[in-house]
């Protein structure tokens, strides 16, 4: 799932194979919401076979059809940074991945219940064994946090680690200390931020609202004035 840049010893997340066409994001909504193209199709007011077209590459939608059709999928479009990890290893032996910075992970996969092999086990009867932990539970959090930034790879890390909930539990995290050390400026950058005024942020974006309400106001009596343009 994940393409190294041989280059630089980084990974780009999400990355595919080059034979391999990545889902559109108007299909990754669609399958994330649960839906049929026809249902899709229907909620935003178009056909299935468009829908799947999009999703085929056949068609390119416009921005505007791909912001409706993900909107009727409960989803929103937004920039997020491009998540990059490096590989680094202490011994010469073991290989950690550590990304470039923090990042926040849907709730429904924060608190769901995974499924991992069980290294320990498996070094000492030299058999595969899986363990299951509810990420729900700090406890199991806290222990499936730490045998992914230890022994897990990029899309695991990507998935399951969620910034603000690793931050929670940094301080009862047992990790190598190197591994640590790699860790701690984003933890730091996370922990340390400017200090936020609550009544700032709030007048803020009260005037932000006035500023919408204006511009509105002025496009509406400018399209009163101009009744003929489109």
């Amino acid at each position: 799932m994940c393409e190294p840049i041989r280059q630089t010893g980084e990974i780009r997340l999400i990355g595919y194979p080059r034979q391999v066409e990545r889902p559109t994001i108007i299909e990754i909504a669609r399958k994330a919401r649960g839906l049929t193209q026809t249902q899709l199709a229907k909620a935003g007011g178009t056909s299935q076979a468009t829908v799947s077209a999009y999703e085929r590459r056949e068609k390119s939608p416009s921005l505007g059809v791909v912001e409706r059709l993900v909107g009727e999928a409960g989803y929103t479009l937004r920039l997020d940074h491009t998540v990059d990890f490096r590989q680094v290893t202490f011994n010469g032996r073991d290989i950690h991945w550590v990304p470039d910075q923090l990042w926040r992970v849907e709730p429904r996969l924060c608190f769901s219940k995974v499924t991992f092999p069980d290294g320990v086990a498996h070094r000492e009867t030299g058999e595969w064994q899986q363990r299951h932990f509810d990420l729900a539970d700090r406890d199991d959090r806290r222990r499936v946090y730490r045998y992914l930034l230890v022994v897990g790879i990029p899309v695991w890390i990507w998935r399951w680690v969620d910034g603000p909930l690793l931050v929670d539990l940094w301080d009862e995290l047992d990790l190598p200390s190197l591994l640590r050390a790699e860790w701690k400026p984003l933890i730091d950058h996370a922990r340390f931020g400017p200090p936020e005024d609550a009544i700032h942020v709030g007048f803020d974006h009260i005037q932000e609202l006035k500023r919408e309400e204006l511009q509105e106001r002025i496009a509406a009596l400018g399209a009163k004035a101009s009744p003929g343009r489109d």
